[in-house]
């Protein structure tokens, strides 16, 4: 978490006060992501406060965020069989742009952007990696957000 006082830093974010979050797209495998990724990070511009949110072209900024792949890696093994995985971490993996539209630039094009959650299989990996992959979308939506309003 970072700390400000006042509006958002830098020369290329001065005027801007609204950004238009297009729909995300999917250039991975993983069906039907777009949406809960979309919305996480419309969340999390609403929570922030730096930015207010406008779904119209009219905006003075636009993030465009694309989803290049959604990755599985086993973590830990069951206690009782070192052959059965236990508990995985699920990757989503990004690239975002920003685009000051007032200046008429791109900010930053093309950053990778990543979100992570680790899940148990219990009985069932594809229930338990449902679940993880809203997670998943509210740590991408986290990272992508502190890039645009925080600046590093």
């Amino acid at each position: 978490m970072g700390y400000r006082v006042g509006n958002i830093s830098g020369r290329d974010l001065q005027g801007v006060h609204s950004v238009y979050v297009p729909t995300v797209r999917n250039a991975s495998l993983e069906p039907d992501i777009q949406m809960v990724a979309t919305n996480a990070i419309i969340r999390r511009f609403e929570s922030d406060g730096t930015l207010s949110v406008n779904q119209t072209q009219d905006s003075d900024s636009e993030l465009d965020v694309t989803i290049t792949d959604v990755q599985r890696l086993p973590i830990r093994s069951s206690t009782s069989d070192v052959l059965v995985t236990a508990e995985y971490q699920l990757t989503i993996v990004g690239k975002a742009t920003f685009i000051n539209r007032r200046l008429g630039k791109k900010i930053f094009e093309n950053v990778g952007v990543n979100g992570s959650t680790s899940f148990f299989t219990q009985a069932d990996i594809n229930e338990g990696e449902r679940q993880a992959l809203p997670l998943a979308c509210i740590d991408l939506a986290n990272n992508t957000v502190k890039l645009v309003t925080e600046g590093w």
